[in-house]
């Protein structure tokens, strides 16, 4: 390794993708600091965590391959085999298989507290890595050798900085850079459910005029039996949603079991309802002098297709690849070609995404005949398999083109070095 001495990367945001990066980062032989204001991450307890995520095969390998998959509590780890997407206003459907994927499963299903609290697990076996929690960040400003951080009254110097600190990032605006922030029309609201017939391992999610519906697989729960807890994500109009947010827990149960057709019975609320404007945003740029953005301090996607923290996990995983492979060339870690690589392999694969998700989301939103009869036409012939099921399928799995070597399975990540 060629490397530069005294080079120190400060990463703003200590959850998912701030904590991967760190990892990753130290992991490689770099020195990174992570300013985290929340407090210590720990294994969760008990009844399952309302905000969960469902982990793509290339976010699998990443979190194997940097040894946090191991920090893991197993048991409260759920994998789903199967998916099964319908239209309620009409008859199209679509239903996927890992056996025709050709892949032990489609995804696993994880409380975000969880992963981050097994990503600080594996910081602490960093040597290289200091994860400050508590530690809200004052202030940053550039300075001829990178950005001043002043954090708990003390200065710090970055050589490079990294802001994964959310969708109202300091970080981006003390770089000057825009959010890009858009409203989608949308609210969210998430809750844990109890269901009479088994969820199967399957993630299941039908689209209505006011929004996709979400039921998501959940670790079992001896209390409410094998596999008969779920997490729902209802995704709809402002007012219907805080509608189902007011309602009593009889006529939301009533509501639930209705929009779903009764897929997995009689439904119970387990948790409370917490209901948050969706915002889908994307910044104008990625990067700057010494700076880089990751996560949902770039981009912000519709929750429909699950898929926002998977794309901050790739986020966290090239920006460190490309890191790594400037500061072993003897470039620095904040290299502008290394930095500007990122924004190229990143941005606009989140770009098609983000767009993707919101014509998702319009093209279900309109009732009338020719568009319903298109989708539900097009959903049937997606059903049917061909070279469109398996892009979608592909898509779903987080397989790309141009995965970071991490995020591929090792005889692939063999094959490609």
């Amino acid at each position: 390794m060629t490397g530069v001495s005294g080079q120190h990367i400060i990463i703003v945001g200590g959850g998912m993708t701030g904590g991967l990066l760190g990892v990753l980062l130290a992991e490689a032989g770099l020195l990174v600091t992570v300013l985290d204001g929340a407090p210590v991450p720990v294994l969760p307890v008990g009844p399952a965590q309302l905000r969960v995520s469902t982990l793509t095969e290339a976010s699998y390998w990443l979190l194997r391959n940097s040894g946090v998959w191991d920090c893991l509590n197993q048991d409260r780890v759920q994998p789903y085999n199967a998916m099964h997407v319908w239209d309620q206003d009409g008859t199209g459907e679509v239903r996927f298989s890992a056996e025709e994927a050709g892949a032990e499963t489609l995804g696993w299903l994880v409380e975000n507290g969880h992963l981050t609290a097994a990503l600080y697990q594996r910081a602490q076996s960093l040597p290289l890595l200091s994860w400050h929690c508590g530690a809200s960040v004052e202030s940053a400003r550039r300075n001829d050798s990178g950005w001043d951080v002043i954090c708990g009254g003390e200065r710090l110097q970055a050589d490079l900085l990294v802001g994964a600190d959310g969708a109202r990032s300091q970080v981006r605006d003390w770089a000057g850079i825009s959010g890009g922030a858009t409203d989608s029309g949308h609210h969210a609201l998430v809750a844990t459910i109890g269901t009479a017939l088994p969820h199967g391992g399957c993630a299941r999610q039908v689209f209505m005029e006011s929004g996709p519906l979400a039921l998501l697989p959940l670790y079992s729960d001896p209390a409410q039996g094998e596999q008969r807890q779920c997490s729902i994500v209802w995704s709809g109009w402002p007012a219907r949603i805080d509608a189902l947010r007011q309602c009593d827990e009889a006529r939301f149960a009533m509501e639930l079991q209705a929009a779903v057709a009764d897929v997995l019975g009689e439904v119970s609320l387990l948790s409370e309802r917490v209901v948050f404007p969706i915002q889908p945003r994307h910044a104008s740029q990625y990067v700057a002098p010494a700076l880089a953005l990751v996560g949902d301090a770039a981009h912000v996607i519709h929750p429909l297709a699950g898929q926002g923290v998977n794309l901050g996990l790739l986020d966290a995983a090239v920006l460190a690849e490309e890191v790594v492979r400037a500061y072993n060339r003897g470039l620095g870690c904040a290299d502008s070609h290394a930095l500007a690589r990122y924004q190229r392999r990143r941005r606009g694969e989140n770009l098609v995404m983000q767009n993707a998700m919101r014509g998702f989301q319009q093209l279900f939103e309109q009732r009338a005949l020719p568009l319903r009869w298109l989708r539900n036409t097009g959903m049937r012939m997606v059903n049917q398999g061909g070279p469109l099921k398996a892009f979608f399928v592909n898509r779903a799995l987080g397989r790309s083109a141009d995965l970071p070597i991490l995020a591929q399975a090792p005889r692939l990540a063999r094959n490609s070095g």
